[in-house]
């Protein structure tokens, strides 16, 4: 064997070598990679970034969605490489996302309360069909829970259904961002005489979620109403028990994403 020839077998060896590691990387590694993105750093980045990067890509192509791969709904959806650089994802305008350090994910403290037990009271055979977010805000509704936390009743609703887009200014950490165009929906929105209800709700179990889920709506909401009535925000989900957990927040600055605290907890069965 030459020289010539070992040269070529390292080179080889090199080469597969170089195609297994890109093979191992997730995708958002690669992406990061491609954009030259610096630990620490505070970056904005695109959809059409991200779909340039399937170009130098080794793996299945038809995984570079920017919709699908920026949804991050909760802690544990976030890539590992964002948990090793310490960012999270957060869209700013209709395909375009913030690279921040900030954290964006509202943990879901567990309590073990035993849950209590709701009488159905609604004569409806329809709220006995399907087991979807909708169908379980609809027996919370018509079963009179979301009027025992609201303490009121007339509960018209609900409203802002389908997507929707906000604009807004808020701060985040220490820095003052632009919201344009940025899509969101909600699961539920009620209004009584003096408050409107938001709701985010889930038909799993959940540990966290991510603030926009929550905020988006609430800001759109905030700009509206201002002062005149109260808003309340729930985080609703429903665990393999069939338990329905549903945690209470309010916004101490409604201007700031973040400062957001707990106010009430609820678990309830039917």
């Amino acid at each position: 064997m030459t020289d010539q020839d070992d040269y070529n077998i390292m080179i080889d060896e090199f080469e597969k070598g170089m195609e297994l590691k890109e093979k191992q990387k997730t995708i958002w590694e690669h992406i990061l990679n491609s954009i030259e993105y610096k630990q620490g750093e505070e970056k904005y980045i695109t959809g059409d970034q991200i779909k340039e990067c399937k170009s130098s890509w080794k793996g299945v192509k038809n995984q570079f969605e920017p919709r699908l791969l920026c949804k991050q709904d909760s802690e544990e959806k976030r890539p590992e490489i964002f948990k090793k650089y310490g960012i999270h994802i957060l869209s700013v305008k209709n395909g375009t996302y913030l690279l921040t350090k900030e954290n964006i994910y509202i943990p879901l403290p567990k309590f073990f309360s035993p849950p209590e037990k709701v009488e159905k009271i609604s004569d409806s055979l329809l709220l006995e069909i399907g087991d979807s977010e909708t169908s379980m805000l609809d027996n919370l509704n018509y079963n009179g829970v979301l009027e025992k936390i609201l303490g009121e009743g007339n509960i018209k609703g609900p409203f802002l259904g389908g997507r929707h887009r906000c604009t807004f200014k808020t701060t985040l950490g220490d820095k003052e961002i632009e919201i344009k165009g940025s899509q969101y929906e909600t699961d539920g929105c009620y209004e009584t005489d003096n408050q409107v209800c938001l709701v985010e709700a889930k038909s799993i179990q959940m540990n966290s979620f991510n603030i926009r889920q929550l905020y988006y709506p609430f800001r759109s909401v905030y700009d509206k109403v201002k002062d005149k009535k109260k808003i309340t925000a729930l985080f609703v989900f429903k665990d393999k028990q069939s338990n329905i957990h549903i945690y209470h927040y309010k916004w101490r600055n409604p201007l700031v994403m973040t400062d957001i605290v707990l106010e009430n907890y609820y678990c309830f069965t039917f």
